[in-house]
């Protein structure tokens, strides 16, 4: 019988999010804040517990250390910088620029870096390695191969100063940009997937919490 009561609770939130299908209800809405609310409280006590935390612990045991202390007194500065920004005075809030320009330029670089190391190199090597144990593998190399380099030309955006040569570039990016919308439509039946398979637990959470409550 608890377990009912508990289960209550998720399987009134989840009728709240469906009532998302008569429009921006009330109800939708709440479950929304309630959403974000404990979200933003659990990043709080991550933030506490894995970084402010054993930040405060470290800077405390280099109290000897003058140098060490500096270095882990600089966290603490950017971050008091990034209060100038909701203090209100706007004479002081372009301080937070500072550790602002730092966290994008960080991402940036971590988004460049992500983006050649995990997919450019990884695309260049599986394109231009051949697989010749078998008829399939050797269609499926060509096929990545050229569908690759057919994709690079549609982004092409210059014009040849001759026609027969434009109109060849015309076709081969023509060519990419259906690969580009047969990729894009796996991509979409994926998602669409997970969100049925989402649906589908969640339909069957309130059926079977309705069965228990009826003894069904």
């Amino acid at each position: 019988m608890m377990d009912l009561a508990i289960n209550l609770i998720p399987v009134l939130l989840t009728l709240l999010v469906f009532s998302r299908l008569f429009g921006d209800t009330p109800a939708f809405r709440l479950v929304q804040y309630l959403f974000v609310g404990v979200a933003l409280g659990y990043a709080v006590v991550v933030i506490y517990h894995q970084v402010l935390r054993p930040a405060v612990v470290d800077l405390l045991l280099a109290s000897g250390q003058p140098g060490l202390v500096t270095l882990r007194l600089i966290p603490f500065v950017l971050a008091a910088l990034l209060l100038t920004r909701v203090s209100g005075q706007q004479t002081n809030s372009w301080l937070a620029n500072l550790p602002l320009a730092l966290v994008f330029g960080v991402g940036a670089a971590l988004v460049v870096g992500g983006a050649l190391i995990g997919t450019i190199m990884p695309q260049v090597l599986d394109a231009t390695r051949l697989d010749l144990s078998a008829p399939a593998a050797i269609l499926g190399s060509l096929v990545l191969f050229i569908g690759s380099i057919v994709t690079l030309l549609s982004f092409s955006f210059t014009r040849s100063a001759d026609p027969r040569r434009q109109r060849w570039l015309d076709s081969t990016a023509r060519v990419g940009r259906w690969f580009l919308l047969i990729a894009f439509g796996f991509f979409l039946a994926g998602n669409v997937s997970s969100y049925l398979a989402a649906l589908n637990e969640r339909l069957l959470f309130v059926v079977e919490w309705v069965r228990a409550v009826l003894g069904a």
